[in-house]
């Protein structure tokens, strides 16, 4: 019987459920192609900037991850520490394989190039991490901590080969872990924005009016300082002389904040048309592996779609 037939017989169920699938799958590809070769298009175009001198908004730049100063940051599964990482838990059912437990680090790194460095915010951004880990156990919480670390491969093709090629593990659990480390180089592109003079001004005002309340408070201290006349009271002309004293220690404790503070900061945009990407992967690998996702999508459209107007001509035909 041939695949015409086959399909000829096949009941209005049947018939619809897959005329069905195969839309949805060509749908899917046709939305993914223009997806992911925008992707690489912006990629192109976008010009590298230097964090000291990026202007304000969606900015491409590139340097290395560290960490902050202060608590670090630990892979759950692996206690490795890291910038970024990305897990899931998975237990084997009768059929297939059915998620426990899943998470995605949104605690803040640096990103560092020869100019300067600024925070990144990771949370929502699109990441391709350094390394994935794959490997499985018999209880809910991996006891071997320290599996094959597997570097990304540049391109989806020899991504695909690596899964064909790997070892098929056998136990109850599996555990999936990437991570970012320091010291990984960094593409980003997101949005840049730097401390401007109106959150400068505020900062300072703050610092002011603190200032004075404490002097307030302590009203020996105050006296002390700013009662030229020693009448015991603070006349307007003195607090006047105070609040020029807040003001210039203000301004000098704003300084000394700043030079220890970060002055930048890279997270999500607003529009949905700009995305938020965060790869380990240099920028001509990166463009390459969306290019090939691109192709896989368009090739999926064009089968899928053909498919679905072949089986619609068919029974159109009957």
């Amino acid at each position: 019987m041939s695949l015409s037939e086959q399909f000829l017989h096949l009941s209005q169920v049947e018939f619809w459920a897959m005329l069905l699938f195969c839309g949805v799958a060509a749908l899917a590809g046709f939305y993914f192609a223009f997806r992911w070769l925008g992707r690489a298009r912006l990629i192109e175009d976008a010009p590298t900037a230097k964090i000291r001198s990026a202007h304000q908004g969606y900015v491409e730049l590139v340097g290395n991850a560290r960490l902050m100063d202060g608590e670090a940051i630990f892979a759950p599964l692996t206690g490795i520490d890291c910038c970024w990482y990305r897990y899931k838990i998975d237990k084997r059912g009768d059929k297939n394989w059915r998620t426990l437990e899943s998470d995605t680090s949104d605690a803040l790194f640096l990103l560092e190039d020869e100019t300067g460095h600024c925070l990144v915010d990771p949370e929502g951004a699109e990441v391709t991490p350094s390394d994935r880990s794959v490997w499985y156990g018999s209880a809910r919480y991996p006891l071997d901590r320290t599996p094959a670390r597997h570097r990304l491969q540049r391109t989806p093709l020899l991504s695909l080969l690596g899964v064909l090629n790997r070892e098929i593990g056998y136990g109850r659990y599996r555990y999936t872990e990437e991570r970012i480390y320091p010291g990984d180089r960094l593409y980003a592109i997101g949005l840049f924005k730097s401390l401007d003079e109106l959150d400068h001004r505020q900062s300072q005002t703050e610092l002011i009016r603190g200032l004075l309340q404490d002097w307030k408070r302590d009203r020996a201290q105050l006296l002390a300082r700013f009662d030229l006349n020693r009448d015991g009271e603070i006349d307007d002309r003195e607090w006047e002389t105070a609040r020029k004293a807040a003001h210039t220690q203000a301004r000098m404790a704003q300084k000394k904040q700043q030079r220890h503070s970060l002055q930048h900061r890279l997270s999500a945009p607003d529009s949905r048309h700009q995305p938020f990407l965060l790869s380990t992967l240099a920028e001509f690998d990166l463009v390459r592996r969306y290019r090939l996702k691109a192709f896989v999508a368009i090739a999926l459209f064009f089968i899928t779609g053909s498919a679905a107007v072949w089986m619609l001509g068919l029974r159109l035909s009957q």
